[in-house]
């Protein structure tokens, strides 16, 4: 298959991370895939840079921008386009829909639409499916009333195998760790304000290391300087492959107010690193409290320095962190994101050939396609 994922993001989230992983894996499958993104310094960890297309429509009423991803489209042959990003779903089925190419959305978060019209072809009229990778997003999303709730197919994450190095870093600090966006809804604030109601004797040994950027960096930075945290909080900004950072963590914090299911928090569990977070999104498809990771019942700064300080005192934190390696590898498997990713874009290009009114040939799917999608 020709497969192009579009995305508008101007920096490099969850969302992205996704992509790059979908994106490695189909093309491991052996299906040609490109990304349509804008040209900014991210775009090019999404994939080969021969693959990349860098022109995206600006909004819905960039008329240049949608006919230079038309003749993209045209000119690559694509099978299947992929909108990642909720300014493009719109846009993305309006080509398609003339081209007569499938298109599939992804929607990672939990999102009612309500905007008339263009959320009522975007979500419920051009796409042949939407993949969304949790039960509690196809959920609200069902609320619509255009939306097709039978083309929602829940296709959770997929991480790739831990890194297969188990040395630790010695230190007498409690090491703590954020990856993903800096923002409001990610709660950087949040854990940063916490670590100002510690006790005196803890907070002397922790250490936060925020990894990322976005768009409440400047105000996270200032928050450290007024409350004199500099020598317990370090910026270190976006990271390629945060594994190895990750491995020296002693705890990840995500404090979300809302989520899918966070790539970033899948990623540190992977690596054996028990996990502290918000029961947002999908998070309580597969987190037990205490069990394979802790769950933060609020975000109030003075509450999660409770928590953390009971989550460092914990002598089951190594066994809640390897209980939490354990339900990845079982629930998150690359290879099985790939079976159901292969599997929906087979089914529904099958479908287009049946409903076009003059016999086609039949799609032909490898074995490796020809598995059953996660029960809906």
């Amino acid at each position: 298959m020709n497969i192009l994922f579009v995305s508008s993001a101007g920096h490099y989230g969850g969302t992205e991370r996704w992509t790059t992983m979908a994106v490695r894996e189909l093309e491991r499958r052996g299906h040609a895939v490109w990304v349509c993104c804008p040209d900014v310094p991210h775009a090019g960890q999404f994939i080969r840079q021969e693959r990349l297309v860098p022109e995206v429509p600006s909004s819905i009423w960039d008329i240049l921008g949608r006919n230079k991803l038309s003749d993209t489209m045209t000119r690559l042959s694509i099978d299947v386009v992929v909108p990642v990003s909720q300014r493009m779903y719109f846009v993305c089925g309006l080509i398609a829909r003339r081209l007569d190419i499938a298109v599939v959305l992804r929607l990672g978060i939990v999102r009612l639409p309500w905007r008339p019209v263009i959320d009522w072809f975007g979500y419920g009229i051009f796409p042949d499916a939407t993949i969304v990778n949790t039960s509690s997003i196809k959920r609200v999303l069902s609320f619509a009333p255009f939306v097709q709730r039978d083309r929602i197919h829940v296709i959770y994450n997929g991480i790739n195998q831990p890194p297969s190095s188990t040395e630790t870093t010695e230190s007498n600090c409690f090491r703590i760790s954020f990856v993903g966006t800096v923002s409001w809804r990610k709660g950087t604030g949040h854990i940063i304000s916490a670590l100002s109601h510690l006790p005196a004797g803890l907070k002397d040994k922790i250490r936060l290391e925020i990894i990322g950027g976005g768009p409440g960096l400047a105000r996270c930075r200032r928050k450290v300087k007024k409350l004199q945290l500099e020598s317990l909080v370090h910026f270190a900004g976006h990271v390629d492959n945060p594994a190895d950072l990750l491995k020296s963590s002693d705890l990840f914090v995500l404090l979300s107010s809302r989520e899918g299911i966070s790539n970033a928090l899948l990623e540190a569990m992977n690596a054996g690193v028990a996990g502290y977070t918000t029961l947002v999104g999908g998070h309580g498809e597969f987190i037990r409290d205490g069990i394979n990771a802790y769950v933060a019942r609020t975000r109030n700064p003075i509450a999660v320095a409770r928590d953390l300080e009971k989550i460092i005192n914990d002598p089951q934190r190594q066994q809640v962190a390897l209980n939490g390696q354990r339900t990845v590898a079982e629930l998150f498997s690359i290879q099985a994101m790939g079976d159901a990713l292969e599997a929906l874009f087979f089914n529904v290009l099958q479908k287009k050939l049946a409903e076009k009114p003059v016999a086609a040939v039949p799609i032909t799917i490898p074995h490796s396609a020809d598995v059953r999608l996660r029960p809906n």
